[in-house]
């Protein structure tokens, strides 16, 4: 079987066994926010397996995205690890347990044609009933089934004895023999040998809740989560086919079209094992997971899981480096290109934003390019000041620093150290990296974890999901729960769910609904609605009365509904619209709607020109005057691929979704898009349509914020008023403020020339004072008071041309310090760079600064002794290695 011929069966073989077979969950979960990844098939069955929320079934069947990090190292130098990677997984709800789990699993494993007799069990130490089932019922020979502990074979491992409290039980794991003519198994059994053995099938039976003494009490509901490893069950099936060992899972088809476009790239074939094979490999995870999770709608950034991703990409970028390849040239995404082709047939989303992955990866590629360039290069400058401290062992806190800020590894480090006669203090390097590590998590913790730590835990188990009227701004409902936010005694901050709400819960770049609860005595004011597994929660204040489970009316602001109507629709017209001007080219990458204003957010790799913007605002405009019907239709998402809907890059949709068209009467293409928000009837309903703004808000993505409706109107008269005062202040009219303005800017620009004609001339005067001798050479050093910091370039420039061959000028200020250096051609032939010696005043004054070897510029903290400063810094200052 190919991979996807793999999948397919495993799906059919337990939704031949009753099993619903669920879609994968994205790499970030939706609504688990005690998770950074989806690490593991279960995560997205969380609820079901705390017995919390509904649920249409007690079986299910999945192959699940997943992301794990802590093996990061390990990727490319073992046979099986991986970043990115899918799990197969079939899981039980209070049905089916032991028995059927393990029967299943042998089953299929025999119809996939893999050997019984190369296969081997294990099972917690003290489970017998898994080992009598294995043993007396499958017939596992008994010296094939080994018992391990707690650490092995229990989840949570080490739960017993160690925590955390809460749901957990033993699980057994199916191991693939690679060499069975090594004859017998060793002592300890496959766990310990990962060269021989490949563990491939995980079993886990749920049975326990730990209390906090320890005690381990049987829960009423036992349930079964497997998990078997994809690339690992691929590897030992296309290795049965070939008669051979693979050596690794890199080796398979699935990552075949990878290797070829590495191997096709970098000129040469590489084997698993060696340093050269080692990166390869592990470009070609990286490059994979990168692409899926962008897919998911998770950008490179400094942040959570953006941090990941960047992280994965300049760890690519860096192997490619040490391959021979040329990082100003960006590549990877070419690669993220090939990942797609593969894989869409499994996972269709990767060929639909395709285009909007790549270039976001080529944005990283070029941004690391500089880095890398500026790690290298401050490498050179620390290194050098080690040696001159006499140091034989780099300072572990710039070696953090060059990883943690510049993205520099540390094998790449020692290398070019060694090459320097230093050593990396990889003990000291690694407890930086620990605490940074501890400050991320801390980071990281999310405080919105509602059912499982917040107010909600005691009874969310006990809600159903929250059935949304879309149509009815006023219904009659139920009041379920109601709970004071993070704990507050007096409960002025709540959160209420009912069992059916006319407010439309946060999602699709529409803010959530506003407006009133009321019940008999009591009331609520609404300020935000959101949704976590199904559950509207409605956030508020009680305004009166105290409120008590029951029936109550729920109303929302229609007012303020109907504007957000006006500005979600006025969204998917300026979206189709930017792409009939710009092209197809233009991918969504997010957006804002509220009463007010929109935001949208597209990926575009300049500036709109004005004349792009007006037309796309005519566009717009003019779709409005054909009064185009807007039409919701609920399909399946086949169904809707088939008729063009878009998709909100990194949105979560189900298998069934709401699709919105509004026709365009004008014959440009069709506004479709998958859409659960508030819209208007018609596109005449959105009035007039005005753009804001437009403009860049990271590499590769711009920012149109604009208005429609009554905000047009609004915005208009606050520009007009505008307009009428800055007249009145110029003593114009608005007709004629272009040419007052004009004129002003003439005279401002004749005043500046004069005052700073009689700056320089005074400060030439005041720096006849400076002149000198520094080593040997003509110089001009001193601090200047009064002086505007941007006429420093130009005295400094002027002192040069005058003779001085080393100038160092400094302005304080009352919160900063600006400051000065030029070298004259004289001194650079010496080795002294304006460069460095501004660096050097940087380091003293904690400021920043650059420039060339002729001239550089910076600016740090005051101080009152900026005269020993700059005397101190003349007095340690030597040549450069780049003069």
């Amino acid at each position: 079987m190919d991979p996807d011929a793999l999948r397919t069966s495993y799906l059919g073989y337990f939704k031949d066994r009753d099993h619903t077979l669920v879609k994968s969950d994205g790499l970030v979960p939706r609504d688990d926010p005690t998770l950074l990844f989806t690490g593991a098939g279960m995560n997205q069955f969380k609820a079901q397996f705390l017995g919390k929320g509904t649920s249409s079934y007690t079986r299910a069947t999945s192959v699940q995205k997943c992301l794990r990090m802590p093996d990061l190292d390990h990727v490319g130098k073992t046979p099986s690890h991986h970043t990115f990677f899918e799990m197969l997984g079939n899981f039980s709800f209070g049905d089916y347990f032991k028995e059927e789990a393990i029967t299943w699993a042998w089953e299929l494993l025999g119809e996939w044609g893999i050997p019984q007799d190369r296969l081997s069990i294990s099972v917690y130490t003290d489970d017998d009933e898994a080992a009598s089932l294995w043993m007396d019922k499958i017939g596992v020979s008994p010296d094939r089934l080994y018992r391990y502990g707690e650490e092995d074979n229990f989840w949570p491992a080490s739960a017993p004895s160690k925590g955390p409290n809460g749901i957990c039980g033993p699980c057994s794991e199916v191991y693939f023999d690679w060499y069975p003519e090594q004859g017998e198994y060793p002592p300890d059994g496959p766990a310990g040998d990962g060269h021989r053995f490949a563990e491939i099938w995980n079993l886990v039976f749920t049975q326990y809740d730990r209390q906090a003494d320890g005690r381990l009490d049987p829960l009423p509901q036992k349930n079964i989560d497997t998990g078997m490893g994809f690339e690992r069950v691929v590897r030992v099936l296309e290795s049965l086919e070939k008669d051979c060992v693979l050596p690794s899972n890199f080796e398979t088809s699935l990552f075949a079209p990878l290797l070829r476009a590495i191997h096709e790239h970098i000129g040469q074939e590489t084997t698993f094992g060696t340093p050269e094979g080692e990166s390869v490999r592990r470009i070609a995870d990286h490059v994979r997971a990168a692409t899926f999770c962008i897919a998911d709608g998770v950008q490179p950034s400094n942040v959570k899981q953006g941090y990941v991703v960047r992280k994965i990409l300049r760890r690519a970028m860096v192997d490619r480096h040490r391959l021979g390849g040329d990082l100003r040239k960006p590549w990877l995404a070419e690669l993220a290109g090939v990942t797609a082709d593969a894989m869409s047939n499994a996972w269709p989303d990767l060929s639909e934003r395709s285009a909007a992955i790549q270039s976001s990866i080529a944005a990283e590629e070029e941004r690391f390019a500089t880095s890398f360039l500026s790690a290298t290069q401050r490498l050179e400058v620390m290194t050098e000041a080690a040696r001159n401290a006499g140091l034989s062992v780099f300072p572990p806190d710039d070696s953090f620093l060059l990883y943690d800020t510049f993205g520099l590894p540390l094998d790449i480090q020692k290398m070019m150290l060694e090459a320097e006669g230093l050593t990396v203090d990889e003990e000291g390097y690694r407890a930086s990296m620990g605490e940074q590590r501890q400050r991320s998590r801390e980071e990281t913790q999310l405080s919105d974890a509602i059912f499982d730590e917040g107010p909600l835990k005691d009874v969310a188990g006990d809600l159903p999901p929250t059935t949304f009227l879309s149509e009815t701004p006023v219904a009659e409902c139920t009041l379920l729960a109601i709970v004071g936010e993070e704990g507050e005694e007096e409960a002025e901050g709540v959160l209420v769910v009912l069992d059916q709400t006319p407010f439309y819960a946060e999602g699709g770049g529409q803010i959530g609904d506003r407006g009133r609860i009321e019940g008999e005595g009591w009331s609520v004011t609404v300020d935000d609605t959101v949704e976590l597994r199904g559950i509207h929660l409605h956030r508020g204040a009680v305004t009166e009365g105290a409120p008590t489970p029951g029936p109550c009316q729920a109303a929302i602001d229609q007012d303020k509904r109907d504007a957000t109507a006006r500005h979600h629709t006025a969204t998917h017209l300026l979206h189709q619209s930017l792409r009939a001007v710009l092209g197809d080219d233009v991918v969504q990458a997010g957006s804002l709607v509220t009463p007010d204003r929109l935001r949208f957010d597209f990926r575009f790799p300049r500036a709109m020109t004005d004349g792009e913007v007006m037309r796309v605002e005519e566009n717009v405009n003019q779709w409005a005057l054909s009064n185009a019907p807007v039409n919701a239709e609920i399909m399946d998402r086949e169904a809707a691929r088939e008729v063009g809907a878009m998709a909100l890059f990194g949105e979560k949709y189900g298998d069934t979704v709401r699709v919105v068209s509004v026709s365009n009467p004008g014959g440009e293409q069709n506004s479709v898009e998958l859409c659960g928000g508030s819209h208007v009837r018609r596109s005449g309903d959105i009035g007039a349509f005005r753009v804001i703004s437009e403009g860049s808000i990271a590499a590769g993505i711009r920012r149109i914020e604009a208005r429609a409706g009554m905000s047009v109107i609004q915005h208009s008269r606050s520009a007009d008023a505008l307009l009428e005062k800055s007249s009145e202040l110029l003593k114009t009219s608005p007709q004629e403020l272009e040419t007052r303005i004009q004129s002003l800017q003439t005279e401002l620009k004749q005043a500046q020339k004069t005052l700073g004609a009689a700056l320089s001339e005074q400060a030439d005067a005041r720096l006849q004072d400076c002149s000198g001798t520094w080593n040997g050479l003509p110089s001009t050093v001193g601090v200047l008071e009064g002086v505007p910091s941007k006429s420093l370039r130009e005295i400094a420039t002027g002192q040069v041309q005058g003779g001085s061959e080393l100038v160092l000028i400094a302005v304080p200020e009352s919160e900063a310090t600006h400051y000065v250096a030029a070298m004259g051609k004289g001194a650079q032939a010496q080795g002294f760079t304006a460069r460095d010696l501004v660096e050097q005043v940087g380091k003293a004054l904690k400021g920043k600064g650059g420039g060339s070897p002729a001239l550089a510029q910076g600016r740090g903290e005051h101080t009152e002794e900026l005269s020993r400063v700059l005397a101190e810094i003349l007095d340690a200052f030597t040549p450069s290695a780049e003069g």
